[in-house]
């Protein structure tokens, strides 16, 4: 126990300096395209990495797959076994890569279709589209299986920290070929070189630290069809998740344009990058869990589940909070009025956000039990029905029509569903209704700590009248106390909240021991 915990703590410190860097430079790096080429410009950043994102296959299982296939021999110190699931990893990815390159190329013709109105005069379509393919390729061929090896042993703060430095050089980079030469080509041809150093940093610190696990042996067809099952349900989840977070963009391309799809990409990634700095959570205690599930009994489990659900609820409705009265006034400093969504756009961005959230800890216990392939057929109908929903809704009503699709699809078969399979297939005597309410009791707290939250921002800027960077700080330190206060009046009886008191002040302590 200690030690998942201490590796968990360890990994989320590591993760969280990792992600603050990701959140602010490509921040300042969206700013400069903006300032210095034009929306225009954001919008193609925006569709390209869209496109590629439907194509990328490296999320789509293998990754995850060896990753749980690797919980077991390395609790068993079965060292034989991972050096044969490395050797078939990176045979796969190679495959993959292959694959990748091919159909890629095969959207080249296309892609004049995927864009109204005019592409700037200075870009060749085709060229840019190719330097973002061969980003996105590369790594397939580049020490992939390394990358999950760190992550099965919990040691994600290695990755972490890599990440960092490699991605404080590139948006450097970026941003003074930005202001400096003004060339879109190269400021994107910087991305290939960058995934090239990042690969090998971590071939060689894997190989330092488990020289004797490299790829070696082969894995019996029992075990190698038990991979596939679960590669199979995790590619149709990931295809889900694509096809709600990428289409979106490619269908407002189609529909609006580039300045559009900018417009759109600038507040969904105000909504992601929060999203993905609160995901540090799950995602850092993610082996942790996995050991556990493989080791604990059930009831500890479901209330480890029970707790940490509890806490992620208490920390998304804050930051729900947070986009909900600091959006507006936020992206009217940053890009200005002409650029900005109407007050019905951010609600829905803000609910969309909430549903995001109330998923993350179920999908950790989803895929620590290994249940992809059970929510097969749940998430091609939810892939399908977003889409024939994005297509219609967003011919309507635009912006708001696609969102509202991806929150129907995300609330009835997403969230809904998904929580049906790990308490039907692994918290199979719990109570599924009962999360159900528990989980609608914790949105309709949001909703309310959100909505006091908001009247009192607006009093208060009824009464003050300040420029725009005071009234965002204000708001700011408004957002910091009430919502809090206000959950913990809420939630001080909670039956959870003993448990989330002990899981935080372990943490915090294994923090203070590892310091000194």
């Amino acid at each position: 126990m200690d030690s998942r915990l201490n590796n968990s703590t360890r990994n989320i410190f590591a993760g969280l300096i990792n992600k603050v860097l990701l959140i602010l430079f490509p921040f300042i790096s969206r700013t400069a395209i903006i300032y210095a080429l034009g929306s225009e410009y954001l919008g193609l950043n925006s569709l390209f990495s869209s496109i590629l994102m439907v194509l990328n296959l490296s999320e789509l299982g293998i990754s995850s797959a060896l990753v749980y296939s690797m919980y077991k021999p390395i609790a068993d110190d079965d060292k034989v076994k991972i050096r044969a699931l490395l050797a078939v990893y990176k045979k796969w990815f190679r495959v993959i890569g292959v694959i990748l390159l091919t159909v890629g190329l095969t959207l080249l013709p296309f892609l004049k279709y995927l864009i109204k109105g005019e592409v700037p005069s200075d870009i060749n379509l085709y060229l840019l589209y190719l330097l973002y393919l061969l980003n996105t390729s590369l790594g397939y061929f580049l020490f992939a299986e390394k990358r999950a090896l760190l992550t099965a042993y919990q040691r994600s703060d290695i990755l972490s920290n890599i990440n960092s430095f490699v991605s404080l050089f590139l948006y450097l980079a970026q941003i003074l070929i930005l202001f400096l030469l003004g060339n879109f080509y190269l400021f994107i041809a910087i991305y290939p070189i960058c995934t090239f150093i990042e690969n090998l940093c971590i071939d060689k610190s894997a190989s330092k630290l488990y020289p004797d696990l490299f790829c070696k042996g082969k894995i019996s067809e029992d075990v190698k069809g038990q991979i596939r099952q679960h590669v199979k349900g995790i590619a149709l989840q990931k295809i889900c998740s694509s096809s709600r977070n990428t289409f979106d963009s490619i269908i407002i391309s189609m529909y609006l344009g580039l300045t559009s799809i900018a417009i759109y990409s600038n507040y969904y990634y105000i909504m992601i990058s929060v999203h993905e700095f609160l995901y540090l959570i799950p995602n850092s205690i993610r082996a942790s869990v996995g050991n556990s599930v493989a080791k604990e009994p059930l009831d500890k489990n479901y209330n480890d589940f029970c707790s940490m659900y509890f806490i992620y609820s208490w920390i998304s409705g804050w930051c729900t909070t947070c986009l909900v009265c600091l959006y507006q006034p936020f992206m009217d400093l940053w890009v200005g009025n002409s650029l900005m969504l109407p007050i019905s756009s951010v609600l829905l961005f803000c609910l969309y956000f909430t549903l995001l959230n109330a998923a993350d800890i179920v999908a950790l216990y989803k895929d620590a039990a290994g249940l992809w392939w059970y929510g097969r057929y749940r998430v091609i109908i939810e892939a399908v029905a977003n889409l024939i929903l994005n297509f219609t809704l967003g011919f309507y009503f635009g912006i708001n029509g696609i969102l509202i699709a991806t929150i129907i699809t995300l609330l009835l078969l997403g969230h809904g569903y998904g929580g049906y399979i790990v308490f039907h297939y692994y918290f199979k005597d719990k109570s599924f209704i009962k999360f159900i309410y528990e989980q609608l009791a914790y949105i309709l707290a949001i909703a309310a700590v959100a909505l006091v939250t908001m009247c009192l921002c607006n009093f208060v800027d009824s009464i003050f009248r300040l420029n725009k960077i005071y009234t965002l700080i204000i708001r700011g330190l408004n957002c910091i106390i009430i919502p809090n206060l206000l959950f913990l009046l809420l939630y001080s009886k909670h039956k959870h909240m003993k448990q989330a008191k002990v899981l935080f002040f372990n943490s915090f302590n294994s923090v203070v021991h590892k310091r000194k």
